[in-house]
Order: C-alpha cells, then sequence, then structure tokens
C-alpha cells in the first residue's frame, strides 16, 4: 500500500479526521462515564430513600396503630416486641434484608444505646455530631469505606420527641419491663434532643467495576469502528477528490517546460494537492500583472487614500469621543435617578442627541408593556413581529434608519427592547453595533441597580413601620446599652422616666443606672454569650419593668455585637397580685372573725352583767378595784369583737349614689375637737365637680375614721397636721382620695403587712390592728383600691381610689 505525502491534502485530511474523533470519543467516554456513575448514584439513593421509607412505615404504624391499641388492651403493660417503634424496626429489617439476599446494611444506632449490639460506632458518632451541630442539617447522604468496602451512606438524626420521653426520658417515668430488662441504659434525654442516626449504606464497588467493564467494551467498540471509519473514509477520499486534483497538477506541470517553470514547479509541490493548483495559478499566471497593476494603482492613488484615511480616522476618534461623552452622560443619568421612569427621562434624549435621532423609545417587555419615549408620547409602541427572538439571543437588529438593542440586567436577563430610529435619509452603520450592544448592557446594569434600591427601600419602610407599631418599648442597642434604633414606645417611657429630658429612647440608662444593677442591665452579657437573658428591675419610685434581651449580632473581632431589648412594665401587674393576696386573706380571716365572734361575744356580756353586779354589792376597796379591771378588760374585749364582726361584715352596698366630699368633710368635723386636744390640724381640700361615687355614706365614714384615728395616734407632740384631699381622675374615671400626715411614717419593713388582721405597730391595748384591714375590705367590697406609702418630706399617705358614679343619663 502507497502511503500519501505527509503534506498532502489526503495526509491533513486523515490527520484532522483522527484528531476529531479523539476529542469526540473522548468527550462521549467522559459523558458516558459521568452518565453511568449519575445512574449508579440515583439508584443507590433511590434504595437508600425506599429503606427509610419502609422505616418509617413500620415506625408509624407500631406509634399510631399498634401502640394505642396495646395499651387499650393492655393499659399497665409495655410488650417491647409489640409497643417499641425502635425495637420492630430493626427486627423486620433484618429479617427483610436476610430473606430478599440483598447487601444494603440498615442501623438504627445511638450514643449510649439501651442496647449495647446498637451504641454506635466511630463513624456513626461522627454522624451523630454532625447533626447535632448543625440541626437544621435533615439528612446526610456521601460515600463511606466500610469494612473494606466503598459504600453510599445515608442517614438521618433520631430526635427524641415528647412522645418518646415516656421511654427514654427520666428512670421513674419509664415501663417496668424496661427496667428489668435493659436496667437504666438509654435514658435522660432531653425534648428534641438528638441521640442517634437512622443508618442505611449500599455497597458499591461491585457496581463500580460493572460501569467501568461497560465502559472499557464500549472503548473498544468505538476504537474498532474509528479504524474502519478511517479506512474507508481514505479511500473514498482518493477516488474522489485526490485523484481529480492531481490531475490537474499534472497538466500544470506539462505546461511549464522551461527552467524557470519548472523552478516554480518544484516549489508549489512543497504543499498539498489544492496548494499547488492555487500557489501555480497565483505566482506564474497572473503574479506579474497583478504586482504591476498594484504599483500603479498605488503610485496614482496614495495621496488620495492618505486622505480619506485621515478622515475615516477623524471621523472614528470624533465617534469615539461622543461615545465616551454619551456614557458619561448615562451613568450621571443613572446616578440622579430614583425610578425607572425617571431614568429613561434622563437617558433616551442623550441617545437621541449622540445619533441625531428622530424618535428614541423603550418598551420594557419583563414586567409589563409600559414604554418610554422621546420625544414623549402616550401612543402605545408597536414591537417588531421577532422581537422574542430578539431579546432571548441577546443581539442588536440594524434595519437601515432603525436599530433594537436588547437592554440586559447584569444576571444577562432581557428586560426590554431599546428603539431607536434615524432621521429621514439617514441610517445605522455597521460599526454602531457594539456601541449599542454596550449602551443596552449600561441601561439594563442602571435599572437593575434602582429596582434593587426601590425594593431595598420599600422593605425598609415596612420594617420600620412594623418597628413603630409596636406598642411597648422596643429598642437596638450596641453591647454597652446605646441605643441605636428605638421606636416610639421608647421614646415615650425615656421622657416619662427622665421627666422629659431624655428623648432619645436610652431607657437603659435609666432603668440599669444606680442600684437597679449593672450599668447595660447584662445586655454586654447577653451578647457575648449568645444567649436570651430576662431581668427584672425595681425603681425607687416603685415602677417595675421586665426585660427581654435578645442578641441579634454576637460580639466578635472585627465587629461589635448588638442585641434587641423589650421593656414590659409590671408595676400594674404586681400591684394587682398584692390586692389579690390581700383581698384572700381578708376573706379567710373574715370567715374565722364571724365565728369567733360570735361564740365569745355572749359569754363576754355574761360576764360583763355578772361583774356588774358584783360591784354592786361590793364595799369600797380592793375587791372593788378588782372587779373594776374585770369590766375594764371585758370592755375592751368587747370593743375587739365589735371590730371583728364589722371585718366579717356583708358587703357594701354599692347601688347609691353618694357625695364622698360632703362625707369626708363630715367625718373631719367630728375629728377637729380631738384634733384640738392633740395641737393639731385637720385640713380638708376638694376640686371642683368631684362626681359622686356609688357606696353607703356609712361605710365611707367608717373607712375615714379609721384613717383619721390612725393619723391622730402617729401625730408628734406639737405641731400635728392631717391632710385630706378629694381629686377626680377623669381618664380613669375615679375619685381620689389622698390622707397624708406628718408623723414619722410607715418603715420600709411593715408595708407590706400593713393591711394584714391584726396586724400593727401601736403600743399593747391601743389598736386591734383591725382598722386598716376593715378599710381594704371596704375598698375592696366598692370596687376601688387603697394604697399605703411614705411621702418624700415624712409621714404616711394612704391614697384611696373609688369608681366615680355614672351621670344620671348614663346610669
Amino acid at each position: 500500500m502507497k502511503l500519501p505525502r505527509p503534506y498532502s491534502l489526503q495526509s491533513r485530511f486523515l490527520l484532522g479526521l483522527l484528531a476529531a474523533s479523539l476529542v469526540i470519543g473522548g468527550m462521549l467516554f467522559a459523558g458516558f462515564s459521568y452518565h453511568m456513575r449519575q445512574v449508579l448514584e440515583n439508584e443507590v439513593r433511590d434504595k437508600a430513600t425506599m429503606v427509610l421509607a419502609q422505616v418509617d412505615s413500620v415506625q408509624h404504624y407500631v406509634r399510631q396503630k399498634l401502640r394505642p391499641r396495646m395499651y387499650e388492651v393492655m393499659p399497665d403493660t409495655f410488650v417491647i416486641e409489640a409497643m417499641s417503634s425502635s425495637y420492630i424496626s430493626r427486627n423486620i429489617m433484618s429479617d427483610m434484608a436476610e430473606q430478599s439476599h440483598t447487601s444494603h446494611l440498615y442501623r438504627r444506632v445511638a450514643i449510649g444505646a439501651r442496647n449495647p449490639k446498637f451504641e454506635a460506632n466511630a463513624l456513626e458518632r461522627e454522624l451523630v455530631e454532625t447533626f447535632r451541630a448543625r440541626p437544621d442539617l435533615a439528612m446526610w447522604q456521601g460515600y463511606k469505606e466500610i469494612g473494606g468496602t466503598r459504600h453510599f451512606v445515608m442517614a438521618r438524626p433520631v430526635v427524641f420527641r415528647k412522645s418518646c420521653l415516656h421511654c427514654h426520658g427520666e428512670v421513674a417515668d419509664a415501663p417496668a419491663e424496661l427496667l428489668t430488662r435493659y436496667g437504666d441504659r438509654g435514658f435522660h434525654h432531653a425534648e428534641d434532643s438528638i441521640g442517634g442516626v437512622d443508618f442505611v449504606g449500599l455497597p458499591v464497588t461491585a457496581s463500580v467495576a460493572r460501569i467501568q467493564n461497560t465502559i472499557m467494551t464500549y472503548l473498544m467498540v468505538f476504537a474498532l469502528a474509528a479504524l474502519l471509519y478511517f479506512g474507508a473514509t481514505n479511500v473514498i477520499f482518493k477516488r474522489i477528490v485526490a485523484n481529480n486534483i492531481r490531475l490537474l497538477t499534472t497538466s500544470f506541470r506539462r505546461n511549464f517546460s522551461d527552467d524557470k517553470g519548472l523552478a516554480l514547479v518544484r516549489e508549489v509541490e512543497q504543499g498539498d494537492e489544492i496548494g499547488e493548483m492555487i500557489d501555480g495559478i497565483d505566482k506564474l499566471s497572473d503574479y506579474l500583472y497583478e504586482a504591476r497593476q498594484q504599483l500603479q494603482s498605488y503610485a496614482t492613488g496614495l495621496e488620495a487614500m492618505v486622505d480619506e484615511r485621515t478622515r475615516e480616522l477623524a471621523d472614528q476618534a470624533s465617534a469615539r469621543a461622543s461615545d465616551v461623552q454619551l456614557f458619561v452622560q448615562l451613568l450621571s443619568g443613572a446616578s440622579r435617578s430614583g425610578s425607572r421612569q425617571e431614568l429613561w427621562n434622563a437617558t433616551l434624549p442623550d441617545i437621541a442627541r449622540r445619533f441625531d435621532l428622530e424618535r428614541a423609545v423603550y418598551v420594557c417587555t419583563f414586567y409589563s408593556n409600559r414604554h418610554y419615549s422621546w420625544p414623549e408620547s402616550a401612543a402605545p409602541h408597536a414591537l417588531p413581529p421577532d422581537w422574542v427572538t430578539l431579546l432571548t439571543e441577546s443581539r442588536v437588529r440594524i434595519e437601515g434608519g432603525r436599530a433594537f438593542i436588547p437592554v440586559e440586567s447584569s444576571q444577562g436577563t432581557a428586560e426590554g427592547l431599546l428603539c431607536l430610529y434615524h432621521k429621514p435619509g439617514r441610517t445605522f452603520e455597521e460599526k454602531d453595533r457594539a456601541v449599542l450592544q454596550a449602551i443596552g448592557h449600561q441601561l439594563g446594569i442602571a435599572a437593575d441597580t434602582i429596582m434593587a434600591l426601590e425594593s431595598i427601600v420599600r422593605h425598609s419602610a415596612n420594617l420600620r413601620a412594623i418597628f413603630e407599631g409596636i406598642t411597648e418599648p422596643l429598642l437596638l442597642t450596641d453591647s454597652a446599652g446605646s441605643p441605636v434604633v428605638a421606636n416610639e414606645a421608647a421614646r415615650r417611657l425615656s421622657m416619662d422616666l427622665s421627666e422629659g429630658v431624655i428623648r432619645d429612647g436610652n431607657v437603659i440608662g435609666l432603668l440599669c443606672e444606680g442600684g437597679a444593677g449593672r450599668r447595660d442591665c447584662d445586655i454586654s452579657t447577653s451578647i457575648n454569650l449568645g444567649e436570651v437573658i430576662s431581668r427584672e428591675v425595681s425603681l425607687q419610685s416603685g415602677r417595675s419593668f421586665a426585660l427581654s434581651i435578645y442578641p441579634v449580632y454576637p460580639a466578635g473581632p472585627d465587629q461589635a455585637g448588638q442585641a434587641v431589648v423589650y421593656v414590659h412594665e409590671t408595676t400594674q401587674q404586681k400591684r394587682l397580685l398584692a390586692h389579690m393576696t390581700q383581698s384572700e386573706k381578708m376573706a379567710t380571716v373574715g370567715k374565722l372573725a364571724s365565728g369567733l365572734a360570735h361564740e365569745i361575744n355572749n359569754p363576754l356580756g355574761v360576764i360583763l352583767c355578772y361583774a356588774e353586779l358584783l360591784k354592786k354589792g361590793l364595799p369600797e376597796g380592793q375587791p372593788g378595784e378588782d372587779v373594776d379591771v374585770i369590766l375594764r378588760h371585758t370592755r375592751q374585749a368587747q370593743l375587739v369583737l365589735k371590730n371583728l364582726l364589722n371585718f366579717a361584715r356583708p358587703k357594701a352596698a354599692t347601688d347609691r349614689a353618694v357625695d364622698l366630699v360632703q362625707a369626708v368633710r363630715s367625718v373631719a368635723d367630728v375629728f377637729r375637737v380631738q384634733a384640738e386636744r392633740l395641737d393639731a390640724a385637720i385640713t380638708v381640700e376638694a376640686e371642683d365637680g368631684v362626681p359622686p361615687v356609688l357606696a353607703e355614706a356609712q361605710a365611707l365614714e367608717h373607712i375615714m375614721v379609721n384613717l383619721l384615728i390612725n393619723a391622730l395616734d402617729a401625730m408628734p407632740e406639737h405641731g400635728g397636721l392631717v391632710r385630706v384631699e378629694v381629686s377626680q381622675d377623669r381618664e380613669a374615671c375615679e375619685v381620689v382620695v389622698r390622707v397624708a400626715d406628718n408623723g414619722p411614717g410607715i418603715a420600709t419593713e411593715h408595708l407590706q403587712y400593713i393591711f394584714d388582721p391584726f396586724y400593727t405597730t401601736k403600743e399593747v391595748n391601743k389598736g386591734t390592728g383591725l382598722g386598716l384591714s376593715i378599710v381594704f375590705g371596704f375598698m375592696s367590697d366598692l370596687g376601688g383600691s387603697v394604697v399605703a406609702d411614705n411621702s418624700e418630706n415624712g409621714g404616711a399617705v394612704f391614697t384611696l381610689r373609688f369608681p366615680a358614679a355614672p351621670p344620671p343619663e348614663d346610669a
């Protein structure tokens, strides 16, 4: 067989065909290998998913059907073979593997497993730790070496739910059968904790080997087919192409028989057949003529060519300068624009001036068919029939005096079509295509940026509205407790606590400065630990607040931490709780006092009667004085019983409107004589227009009598003063009575017990400890409240709040 020359057309064709075959074969080999591996991976993944689905089905049936039925039949018995989902699923999957002769590996294991046989090994422990470190990870899959064999592994976490804690929680709650069988192993798990994994492994080594054998077989078949293809192609090419071209080159040699012609023939024979023919024609037939013509043309037209080229270069430089200026104007217009309308209103005139256009239109095809035009026009713009193709292929079309440019975003998504129209008689040139393409990209990026800015502004406004709409104080602070952002409620609270001095919502400095605790309310601790901290803060004014601190950005080496602080005032809640506690005490003691007073009152009456009879029959002297002692103490006991009966009285009626100011003045007039004897004074101040209250006049008098008696008992020897103030709280629809004295006040340790029955700070035989308890009971019956405190200038202050009676037309 005669081999062709290495530089012949046939040799070069075969070499090119060989290279193309190798490239195609390599690509097919790589694609086939990748496809086969994907098929294998999908197959083993589907098998593993099916195994886990079978496990889920078994466990669901045990938990939802079998276990509840077993508890109905045997409520006090736990049968592990029928009621433990883990026990049943392990046995079923093991039997299935043995009976079906499959090679898959299924294990349900745990760290600290109840059955040591199912204790997690090193690989399974690694998977458990992975799921604990990433609680959001629901499934892990990949390849692992198990027993020297490569396996495809799919694992998921075993999470102890609330229903699992009956058998895996505390030992005391577990069935006795589990303790008998396994002892105290496998307990003490918390709810939602990850204790183990469901593990499925499928060996892939044999499958990979089969794939490799298949690929090698395919490669050998391809090589054999390529050899046959080369042979057939060589024969066909030689007969159809090479032989015919060789006949032409032979005729060429025959026509050049002189020395110069033979030299040229030998020169052209260094190439292939086609090269011989082309070079022979070019070099031997037309070379001299073409060279002479080129020299003559070049000599005669050199000056014209230089001028023309100079004008072209000047036009190109001017066009490039205009293009640069246009892009600068487009960037400037985009930076000034806040919306798509403003963007196109700013940029379309610049584009029209650059190309001296008659009209420029942009049609937004991505969101809607809205269009923007220069000059402005409300009429809809007609798009070319194949505008979808222009957008999808992302190419500029020039049709004489019209140009259609796709406008693309930075992600390569077409948003619309820019349509440019020249003035009559003018056309776009092919050299403008690159500039028009760049304009489309630039405008698409600008529109994309404006849309992103609009989205950010809109989301920011929504978040601000939600933040400001929260009625409780809420603020974002740094690690030092200084506010970064505070809502309106926080600003109002800061003004309230600082009496209008602090207006920026910095309540942390007001609540946690001084004796209230750390200056930053443990905000830095919460940020450093990354944990939510809740704490109570009580102010000297009596107000209390609950603070909840949520770390947002933990502190790091390159950034300062921040936290969200939620403030909730608990003053009224604590007062209501104290009021309810006091009411329960009063109710309990009232029941005791009612029975005790009636049982003791009769014997005291008999003692008093006989003691008076005995006194009448005794002579003057020591026996009479002893009887006086009996009478005095009996009457004291009767006074205590009277107070007990008042304390345990029926509820005060609240169905009549009573003038509270008149009742207060009447009681004050009665006690002024007693006050003068003690060198003290009683004053009553009342606002105009105080409404009446729903109560019995006797109950109001009883309340004021007890308070004035206590106030006069606390007076200093000289200059005592009791101030009674009556006012109206219109917002709360209440009448407020404030009784204040200038005595020593109430000790702090006595304030919480001051309304307890029989609790008194007076000397022996000077008080029963029931007066303030009776006041508290009356106020509770009337639907009001009473609070004891000390004034800033000394002395005790009792504040009573009565519900105001409704106007006659509303009653």
